[in-house]
């Protein structure tokens, strides 16, 4: 098709890993959704890659992480780090290239999970990021909508 695909990873290690078993239309970029400075330097990178005056066709929000376990034996920092990346990450990397998708009229889309609807024994941190990013979504579609 001739599309360029943009994707963020994690680690070093992991753009390695993707550019090595991918084609070259694939521009690959290390970035931690819970780093917004790490965030805006990869918008810059982004934006200097783009034709004047183009914007992103789509954004997809893929990161994502759980730990599971009763709610009394989680350790609070674990919930915090699980709702950083799932949840304020998504929120991090949409507001920061959305004035790129709107300029296309593209499309964000968030990977969520079905317990972003429905809540399951052990799984309270996953949970409660996956409820918040469909509420995101949620408020989001309504506000793109033309």
């Amino acid at each position: 098709m001739g599309v360029c695909v943009l994707a963020a990873c994690l680690t070093k290690q992991g753009e390695r890993e993707l550019k090595s078993v991918t084609s070259d239309k694939l521009k690959t970029f290390q970035m931690d959704v819970t780093d917004s400075q790490q965030i805006e330097d990869v918008h810059e990178q982004v934006k200097n890659m783009l034709p004047s005056g183009h914007g992103l066709w789509g954004l997809v929000n893929n990161a994502g992480i759980a730990i599971f376990g009763p709610v009394e034996w989680t350790p609070l920092d674990h919930i915090k780090r699980i709702a950083d990346v799932n949840l304020w990450g998504v929120i991090d990397v949409t507001k920061t290239f959305l004035p790129l998708v709107k300029k296309s009229q593209g499309r964000v889309v968030n990977l969520s999970s079905l317990a972003g609807r429905l809540s399951y024994a052990h799984w309270s941190a996953y949970c409660i990021s996956k409820h918040g990013v469909e509420a995101f979504s949620d408020a989001l579609r309504r506000e793109m909508s033309p």
